[in-house]
């Protein structure tokens, strides 16, 4: 149900081949896990791994939980992966095993064997300087002299001489010998020759410098460093290790990009691929990965290995030795990525590395450039330390570099950044990883870069973290998993968000990108004294992820969650905790809260696309694809210019299967306790109503509705949301359930976008208690009330009694959430009168109020204060007070008694706690909430029944009067006034301008005319429709009250039917246009009885076409055919009396919705459809609008999207789903209300502003809509470009053409394709948008901007609604 805003606000008050890894546990709450002696139907199986799949058995309860375990309240009731035997839950989708490409026949790299003479490969052409190996003074390493005079063995250690610089190139080793070991003691060094040379070596240990290359001079030759393990040799020591003061610098041929993305989708058994970027450099016979593009890819390995055959002139395509077994997605969303593995310089373990999963490993402890490197069959499986590029407590690398270098087929991650800051990590690309790949070890390191980076196809190390509930599993340090964290083994770890991610691209793994919460450093580390979760983000931007996330319902292709953490009592043993776990970011100074900022950001193929536990995140440019859940944020949370596809045109992604075990799909879940969310600028597509799949049909906004224990508080906005092909029954979904969170979901949609309203509007979840204005539309007419045994009373808003009670059950725990303002809240409790009651103000904001009451027996004494919990100097009692009104007018310090109901002011006046307290962006706000610090106390001093509540007669419609000024006073529109008119006959009539700052046409744009306070204070009579301006023969003489409108108005006869027109200073057309023609309060008032099609029409006449009947498109920018291709008419045309199709008569041609006589049908309360329907149709203006993204028609065309456009209205040109010269409906003008004249705005260039869009002003003159029949076009159509100045090309660019705010202030038409053929452009284009233009309806407000607020229950242990409850 939605409503429009009455400039209140929603108020909250609470009233009282898997190695298994060592799994401590599934679950932080053992109260869930069962004990064997469960009674049937109390307990389920829950599949808490997916891949491997695993079953728990559950108990269905909810315990008294912690914040972060709330979701295993009840989870054999949540409606997805619960079974009732564990056979059925292992059934459903029997143990999966791997299918695809098998990753042992991934081939390894060719290199040529040495060979004398050597060869060079250098042209002479390359551009290089200070080449280490053409220094002078170089002593040759088969020279006896340089030893000594002797030549030393490979088969021992050979130790450099000492402060000896040493060539070695090609023909000085020893052909085919193995050396043992190699050591440079520090002041020597050895220098690799550019020539073709293969060494193999147990180990390198350098002290000193080794060195092949310099920054200025890459090696153009092909270098293979083969390591073994020998005898005698620890393994650890298999390594090219740099110790402390020791340097190595390698420097192979740089091939750029190192990864490039697709240019075009490549089918199975393609010979070639289309590239983004031109890869010249790139080489036959190198080998090249394309990574999957399928969500699920450890359970179906599509990621391939391909050889190079070669490269066309511009290098955007490139040739392939054989064909590709698999589809790789190309298209306009998303593209796999192409990564080169082949480096001119290899570092590689032997074919005996394959099979121990021990390979060598570089390890810096001093200092290390390293570019241009291949590393292969590297790192050693679970043992520390032993990473294939690993910096290890280096402190300030400042000036070290790893670049442009690949890790292929690891056995333990990619590049490893240990204790060490400022390092670069730029261009490299990892495939084929065990573990994490790159990877930010201890919590410490900070300032590192890691820039434009691939990481595919990363697995887990022993079981994936997962769990039926937010607590996930723990694990513990153990052998087989010393880094207990791999279980969620991501393509980027970084411990500490003060460092910086640009561009880089994630491909598989349990997540993409993985930011854990460390409360303190770990490992050689741990004494630091710096809190990792408290660090800043320095910079996460341009990064993408995909094909993750699917080993838990909670994983996200970006999952900022889970804790490592360390135990002094077990000998700092580590743990992984896999669950909700929140940052508390500050400033880098440590000083302020500070917001995680992610910009620029792309995931597709996900379960999550971005998953964050809070406490503060701003997510902005943010696009998602083929996404079971778009996002969620905890805590604080902003989603900005986002772009949420749930179905793209990749048809073979195998998205998103199965659903047994997945949640809802859904654009975003809102949350039921401790969130602060604002979405604003964002578009949802594709999101369709398929009632068939029943829990498991999808939605935009999916509300959390499973517990009883949690009150929605006003905790979610939106503003500027656009919905692209998005049915509207699958718009908002709130399961209807036996539980608080159901009944008091809600969210403020600021300019009633996100619910295609016309307005701001409250959207609530239980109708009667939201029922918060005459134009409330309902759109689910079931509500469920809680079990009996939980029941407690109800909540009722005053005035309101019998069938129009505005009522809400209460139950045992704890809260309510409502509306603030002078509507009153009611508290009946079916037990009779409490004697002793508290009343937190969890969500009342500073300068709002409720007016609280409930009833004692008459003579009961009260004892009343309102308390801070923390700042005791600041608590007051309560004084009785002689009238309602003097609680009314107060201060929230006074309280009246009637004899029967007791009142209070409920205030929170503020203090340091509510400083900064509210969540507010770019004009939208969620307001903040105290935690349980301030409350009002009644102790009834005079009860002395036995028990906590004294009995009392039980009167179900025992609620106070309306006060003055509230909803319930405005039941029916408001009688013009009746002063009397002065000599002459007009009635006096006159505008009193309001006080804070804005006018009266404002108020009236922003749907204020009808709240009490306007009339109160005497502001705007004339426009608001209070009085007549000027006497007509149709208004009721000077002084006399007009009648009131008839209480049950019933249909006119056939024959005349006429109009009565409103009296709130708008039209019959306005009203239809607005969508308020089935809105009840219409028909109560008589008004527009023809226009809504309220009353039949006399039977057409033989061979009369029948008139009257046109389209009407609904707020949002899209036509009428549209709305039919989205499956909107076969709605039921009447539904739970006000649906919001037929409510505003939208699209009644089209939809087939007219009466014989041509009127649409209609259904308002109390009153039913007349006469029969007719299929008449009228085809809206065909014109071609490109779908959202940087793609133009043609080229949608050119890829075969049509077929998936033609459903959704875009491109109808193009893809021929429309005629060009269909008519659109008849249109009429409408001038604005401070009576300027339609050629006045067309002449000031302000059709195209909101203010004349949205209240339909000025449609024929604006050229809104064409003449139907006629074939000229009357609309001004070009490019205006939106406030901000971005241009008009870089809107489409950005993909922005389709969101509300550029479609309904008509801006950069033209570029966007919304422009006619014949639309003449001249007066447009020459005009300027004047100073002062009347503000978009929804616009803040001055003093009056729109606030959610609420208060949070608590569970077991919590204050009650009543004492002793």
């Amino acid at each position: 149900m939605s409503g429009r805003l009455l400039c209140l606000a929603i108020a909250a008050l609470c009233l009282a081949h898997w190695a298994r890894g060592e799994l401590v546990t599934s679950s932080t709450v053992p109260e869930t896990q069962c004990r064997g002696d469960e009674q049937p139907g109390t307990y389920c199986f829950v599949a808490s791994s997916t891949f491997p799949r695993l079953c728990d058995c559950v108990r269905n309860v909810c315990p008294s939980a912690s914040i972060a375990e709330t979701t295993n309240c009840f989870i054999c009731d949540r409606g997805y992966g619960t079974y009732s035997t564990e056979e059925e839950c292992m059934a459903s989708e029997a143990e999966v095993q791997a299918t695809g490409i098998d990753r042992a026949s991934y081939p390894a790299p060719t290199f040529p064997p040495t060979a004398c003479p050597a060869k060079s490969r250098a042209s002479g052409t390359e551009q290089r300087s200070a080449c280490p190996f053409q220094q002078p003074g170089l002593k040759n390493w088969n020279d006896p002299a340089t030893w000594g005079g002797r030549l030393p063995s490979p088969s021992s250690t050979i130790t450099l001489p000492a402060n000896t610089k040493v060539l070695l190139a090609a023909c000085m080793l020893q052909q085919g010998a193995m050396y043992r070991q190699i050591v440079i003691p520090a002041g020597s060094e050895l220098i690799l020759a550019d020539e073709d040379m293969a060494l193999e070596v147990g180990s390198i240990l350098v002290s000193g410098a080794l060195r092949a290359g310099g920054p200025d001079c890459r090696l153009a030759a092909r270098l293979t460093l083969t390591f073994r393990s020998l005898p005698g040799i620890d393994p650890l020591n298999m390594a090219l290790w740099v110790t402390k003061g020791g340097t190595l610098d390698l420097h192979g041929k740089l091939f750029a990009p190192t990864w490039t993305r697709l240019a075009k989708t490549a089918v199975g058994g393609a010979a070639s691929l289309q590239l983004q970027d031109p890869v010249k450099g790139w080489e036959v016979g190198q080998q090249v990965v394309l990574t999957t593009t399928i969500w699920k890819d450890e359970q179906e390995n599509q990621n391939e290995v391909v050889t190079v055959g070669g490269v066309s002139p511009d290098g955007r395509t490139l040739y392939l030795a054989a064909p590709l077994q698999y589809q790789h997605y190309g298209g306009p969303e998303y593209q796999a990525e192409v990564g080169l593995l082949s480096r001119n310089i290899l570092i590689q373990g032997d074919a005996a590395a394959e099979r121990s999963r021990r390979g060598p490993h570089v390890r810096v402890e001093g200092a290390a450039r390293i570019r241009g490197v291949q590393a292969f069959r590297v790192g050693q499986t679970n043992v520390l330390g032993t990473y294939p590029f690993h910096w290890h407590l280096v402190g300030d690398a400042s000036g070290q570099v790893a670049t442009d270098n690949s890790v292929y087929r690891s056995f333990y991650r990619c590049l490893t950044i240990h204790g060490t800051n400022n390092l670069l990590v730029q261009n490299n690309v990892g495939f084929d990883i065990t573990g994490h790949c790159f990877y930010i070890e201890d919590g410490v390191e900070e300032y590192n870069t890691l820039d434009h980076n691939l990481a595919a196809h990363v697995h887990v190390i022993g079981q994936p973290a997962a769990g039926y509930g937010q607590s996930g599993q723990t694990f513990a340090a153990s052998a087989s998993q010393p880094q207990p964290s791999d279980a969620a083994a991501s393509g980027f770890y970084v411990s500490n968000p003060n460092n910086r991610l640009t561009s880089n691209a994630a491909s598989g793994g349990y997540s993409g990108f993985i930011y854990p919460v460390l409360p303190k450093p770990i490992g050689p580390s741990r004494g630091a004294a710096i809190v990792p979760a408290s660090r800043p983000m320095l910079r996460f931007d341009g990064n993408t992820a995909h094909s993750s996330g699917y080993m838990w319902f909670q994983a996200g292709c970006l999952y900022f969650g889970g804790r490592v953490y360390e135990d002094p009592k077990q000998g700092n043993r580590l743990y992984y905790n896999g669950g909700r776990h929140e940052f508390t970011t500050m400033d880098a100074a440590g000083r302020s809260p500070s917001f995680f900022q992610l910009t620029n950001t792309k995931v597709f193929l996900c379960m999550v696309g971005h998953m964050s536990w809070g406490q503060r995140f701003e997510v902005v440019n943010y696009q998602a694809y083929d996404i079971v859940r778009g996002a969620t944020l905890f805590g604080q949370g902003l989603l900005q210019n986002a772009y949420i596809n749930v179905q793209s045109a990749n048809q073979r992604s195998q998205f998103p299967g199965r659903l047994d075990d997945l949640p809802p799909i859904a654009g975003f879940q809102w949350y039921d306790t401790r969130t602060m969310t604002i979405i604003k600028d964002a578009t949802f597509a594709n999101y369709k109503w398929q009632p068939q799949l029943g829990f498991h049909r999808m939605s935009v906004f999916y509300s959390m509705t499973h517990s009883d224990e949690f009150k929605p508080m006003g905790m979610s906005s939106t503003q500027n949301v656009t919905l692209v092909n998005v049915d509207h029954q699958a718009i908002a979904r709130v399961d209807v359930r036996e539980t608080g969170s159901s009944r008091m979901f809600n969210w403020m949609d600021y300019d009633g976008s996100a619910s295609q309203r016309t307005g701001p509007s409250i959207v609530g979840s239980w109708p009667t208690w939201w029922q918060l204005a005459p134009d409330c539309a309902f759109e689910v007419c079931s509500a469920v009330p809680p079990t009996p045994a939980n029941e407690i009373g109800y909540v009722a808003l005053f005035g309101y009694r019998g069938s129009q009670a505005r009522r809400m059950d209460i139950t045992k725990n704890e809260g309510v959430t409502g509306v603030t303002g002078n509507t009153g809240w009611y508290f009946h409790f079916a037990g009779g009168a409490p004697k002793y009651q508290e009343l937190w103000l969890s969500q009342v904001p500073v300068g709002s109020q409720i007016i609280f009451a409930t009833r004692y027996p008459q003579g009961t004494k009260f004892q009343v204060s309102r308390t801070f919990k923390w700042f005791k100097g600041l608590s007051r009692g309560l004084a009785q007070a002689s009238s309602l009104s003097q609680v009314v007018n107060g201060d929230g310090l006074s309280y009246f008694f009637d004899g029967h109901h007791l009142f209070l002011k409920l205030v929170d006046p503020g203090n340091s706690e509510t400083k900064n307290i509210d969540f507010c962006r770019g004009g939208v706000c969620v307001r903040g909430s105290r935690f349980f610090s301030l409350l009002y106390s009644i102790r009834a001093t005079t009860l002395s029944c036995s028990g906590a509540f004294c009995p009392m007669p039980e009167q179900r419609d025992d609620i106070p009067d309306a006060l003055p000024g509230s909803t319930a006073m405005r039941a029916t529109p408001a009688a013009p006034s009746s002063a009397p008119a002065p000599a002459g006959g007009s009635a006096s009539c006159a505008d009193v301008q309001p006080t804070d700052g804005s006018t009266c046409a404002q108020k009236k744009a922003w749907g204020q005319c009808g709240v009490g306070w306007m009339a109160q204070a005497g502001w705007c009579a004339a426009t608001c429709g209070r009085c007549s301006p000027q006497q007509d023969d149709d208004v009721v003489a000077a002084g006399t009250p007009p009648p009131p409108p008839p209480p049950a108005p019933t249909p006119t006869p056939t024959g005349t039917c006429m109009d009565a027109q409103p009296t709130d200073g708008s039209t019959c057309s306005q009203k239809k246009l607005w969508g308020q023609c089935g809105a009840g309060w219409m028909a109560q008032a008589g008004w527009c009885a023809a226009t809504c099609g309220r009353c039949s029409q006399p039977a057409p006449q033989p061979g009369v076409a029948s008139a009257g009947c046109t389209d009407v498109a609904p707020p949002g920018g899209f036509s009428c055919l549209q709305q039919k291709a989205w499956g909107k008419c076969s709605e039921a045309w009447v539904q739970c009396s006000e649906s919001w199709m037929s409510a505003g008569n939208y699209c009644a041609a089209t939809c087939g919705a007219c009466q014989a006589g041509g009127a649409s049908v209609a259904a308002v309360e109390g009153i039913g459809a007349v006469g029969g329907t007719e299929n008449a149709t009228a085809v809206p203006a065909c014109v071609d609008v490109a779908p959202p993204g940087l793609f133009s028609c043609q080229e949608q065309q050119a890829w075969g999207m049509c077929d998936a456009l033609n459903a959704t209205g875009f491109c109808a040109v193009t893809c021929g789903s429309c005629a060009p010269d269909a008519a659109d409906a008849l249109c009429d003008d409408i001038a604005t209300p401070d009576g300027t004249p339609c050629s006045q705005t067309l002449a000031g260039a302000r059709c195209g502003s909101p203010y004349v869009q949205r209240g339909g002003y000025c449609r024929a003159t604006c050229g809104a809509c064409q003449q139907q029949g006629g074939a000229a076009v009357q609309a001004l159509c070009g490019d205006v470009p939106t406030p901000d100045g971005v241009t008009c090309m870089e809107q489409r660019m950005f993909g922005a053409c389709n969101s509300t705010y550029l479609v309904v202030g008509s801006y950069c038409n033209l570029s966007c394709g919304r422009c006619p053929a014949a639309a003449q452009l001249a007066a447009v284009e020459a005009a300027t948008q004047p100073a002062g233009e009347a503000p978009t309806v929804g616009a803040a407000q001055p003093a009056s901007e729109p606030s959610v607020t609420a208060a949070a229950g608590r569970g077991s242990g919590g204050r009650r609604l009543a004492g002793g409850m």
